[in-house]
């Protein structure tokens, strides 16, 4: 028999220094031969990506992290590649941004020439070709972005010749070379398009080093294409929403295309960080993806010629776009109800999955653990929105009264939350609060319509969203109407703070490093989203009063419930004074506010201590206003 409880206020085991402390973050991994190599972003050193090996262990010694600033959100940041003979790990040093290239375990030298003085030269996406590294260059001077496709040298022992390969493009990502070494395909877009608005799948001829013959086989301004991949015979698969989804096409290089799988589903990924690799071509032709719904994801293997897809059986349900392939293995990241994340791999001739590393060891019972699903609700105008609810649950603890609701609204906007298992959100729903993570308007997982729904809406239709689905559970009775609370990030910070100035719904917020003003938002933020605005608002400074119209902090004067603030000090995407007029505005006001800010973090908090003391001090926030008091 479960004993009653105050929710809110259920003793937990899983406490913020636990959770900080369980685990790392997994992303990106590469066959070596027999070995294989992924990187591991870690809390307990500071958020330091490093580079892990499955036969040698940690093969990137401290104090050097391979984490690229471009686009601010970075990618793929290092490289595995044989060179004289022996292995060696190519990296973008987070401290500098240059390229290092060191033996497992050894001492890092640099490869990329040193920026010059005022300028800052970034890199990513690095691929091996002969005697050279290809890769993205990001260059910073006078205020300006400038990115190229470049060669680095590696037949010095010093710091490496560059050659500028193609320039004629504002953005470029998926780099790929053809395994006759004698085409390269990528994919571009100019401002103000997003990735997930409209892309080119270019092609050039590579003789001698040298990129000529470019042209575009698919894309343009309404059509996003992603993830090229080669395949045996020089033929290109990818990813295309041409039909209104994100499915697989083929195209040849004389620009014929073919809509190789017609299915709505989501077989794509909003590009945030370059390297993404939602596809890759098996040694024998076949084609290895990711699909299905969002709550419901799963590896395929796709054969081109018979059109015969299997799917992986697998306990997991969502797949990161990080895949890679060796002769006769795959590998991926994935997650579950009951698996925040781990590295399998996967046997091509069997078929069978098995575990390579966790990337979180369960710091508690697996009983203290909700189990998220995704629900819906339904508008007023009949439309659905969709969320994911994680609802409150400890194996020893109930409550005789409806449980608090903590509404969480995510970044991107463009992206989406998974039906997956979050120690952050098991750190409240062990304690009594439910979670619903909304996936409004404008997420990405439900096609390109759903995803457009947001064009020139922002700051609506995802507070409508939300709103819709708060009200649903109200009236299901999963929650307590006066006891729910909202937080979000980024994006979802901006939500966070709309809706509390237009709603009274809610009992207290918290924003993590959200957007108060469109305008400086507009004219003081880096330069990959410097123009995400004209379609998620308009054209800036043409629509100007629109942009003042929906900024939070415009109508301030209206917020009525208690608010706390999180900011990274150090970032570059929200800056610190988004945040500060917030809280300048609430102190004016005289409402109850928190102000928390953070040396050392940016957009997005990766130290362990950063990461114990906001969770710790926003549940205090939550119990002070819904009349709890949190064991921590």
């Amino acid at each position: 028999m479960k004993k009653t409880h105050q929710p809110g206020a259920w003793p937990s085991p899983l406490s913020a220094s636990l959770l900080a402390q369980a685990g790392s973050s997994l992303m990106w991994s590469q066959p070596m031969g027999d070995d294989l190599w992924w990187d591991e972003v870690r809390p307990s050193e500071a958020g330091r990506t490093l580079v892990v090996s499955r036969q040698h262990g940690d093969i990137l010694k401290a104090p050097w992290s391979a984490k690229s600033q471009v686009h601010e959100y970075g990618g793929i940041s290092w490289l595995g590649l044989m060179h004289d003979g022996k292995a060696m790990l190519a990296f973008v040093n987070k401290a500098d941004q240059r390229i290092y290239i060191t033996e497992p375990k050894g001492e890092p030298r640099p490869l990329s020439p040193e920026s010059p003085s005022g300028q800052s030269h970034r890199y990513i996406e690095m691929f091996a070709v002969g005697d050279e590294i290809w890769c993205i260059r990001e260059v910073h001077i006078e205020g300006r972005v400038e990115r190229s496709l470049v060669a680095l040298s590696l037949k010095s022992d010093g710091v490496a010749t560059l050659r500028i390969l193609d320039a004629s493009s504002h953005f470029y990502a998926h780099p790929r070379v053809s395994a006759d070494g004698r085409q390269l395909a990528w994919i571009t877009w100019e401002h103000p398009q997003m990735p997930w608005d409209g892309t080119e799948l270019r092609v050039a001829d590579v003789s001698n080093g040298k990129l000529s013959n470019v042209r575009v086989l698919a894309g343009n301004v309404e059509t996003s294409c992603l993830s090229p991949e080669w395949g045996p015979n020089n033929e290109l698969y990818f990813i295309c929403d041409k039909s209104g989804w994100w499915n697989l096409w083929q195209v040849d290089l004389k620009g014929k295309l073919t809509h190789l799988v017609e299915e709505a589903n989501e077989w794509g990924f909003p590009l945030w960080q370059l390297g993404m690799r939602a596809l890759s071509v098996l040694p024998d032709g076949q084609v290895l993806s990711v699909h299905g719904a969002v709550d419901a994801r799963k590896i395929v293997r796709f054969h081109p010629q018979t059109l015969v897809m299997q799917d992986l059986d697998s306990e997991l349900t969502d797949f990161k776009p990080s895949l890679s392939v060796s002769s006769s293995k795959a590998f991926a990241v994935g997650a579950s109800g009951k698996v925040v994340s781990e590295l399998i791999e996967i046997d091509l001739d069997t078929w069978q999955v098995s575990n390579v590393v966790s990337s979180v060891e369960a710091p508690v019972h697996a009983s203290y653990f909700p189990s998220p699903h995704e629900i819906s609700a339904v508008r007023s105008d009949g439309r659905k929105v969709f969320a994911i609810l994680h609802a409150a649950h400890h194996p020893d603890f109930a409550t005789s009264e409806k449980p608090p609701l903590m509404v969480v609204v995510h970044g991107g906007p463009t992206a989406n939350s998974s039906a997956t298992l979050s120690m952050k959100y098991a750190y409240f729903t062990s304690r009594g609060i439910s979670v619903v993570d909304v996936n409004y308007g404008g997420s990405t997982g439900y096609g390109r319509q759903y995803r457009n729904l947001l064009r020139g809406q922002w700051g609506v239709v995802d507070c409508e969203d939300v709103l819709a689905v708060v009200e649903s559970l109200i009236a299901q009775g999963v929650c307590a109407a006066d006891k729910v609370v909202i937080r979000g990030g980024s994006a979802g910070g901006f939500t966070v703070l709309n809706v509390l100035v237009n709603s009274k719904r809610f009992a207290a917020g918290a924003s993590y490093y959200g957007v108060a003003d469109c305008t400086t938002l507009a004219t003081d933020t880096h330069d990959f989203e410097s123009r995400y605005l004209d379609t998620m608002i308009g054209a800036y400074p043409a629509e100007k009063d629109l942009y003042i119209a929906r900024s939070p902090i415009t109508h301030v004067a209206q917020l009525s419930s208690p608010l706390i603030l999180f900011q990274g000090l150090d970032d570059k995407v929200v800056p610190p004074s988004q945040s500060e007029a917030f809280r300048d505005a609430c102190a004016a006001k005289g409402l109850k506010h928190a102000y928390v800010a953070y040396e050392g973090e940016g957009h997005g908090f990766r130290q362990a201590s950063t990461i114990v003391s906001s969770l710790e001090t926003e549940l205090k926030f939550y119990g002070e206003v819904l009349g709890f008091e949190p064991q921590m």
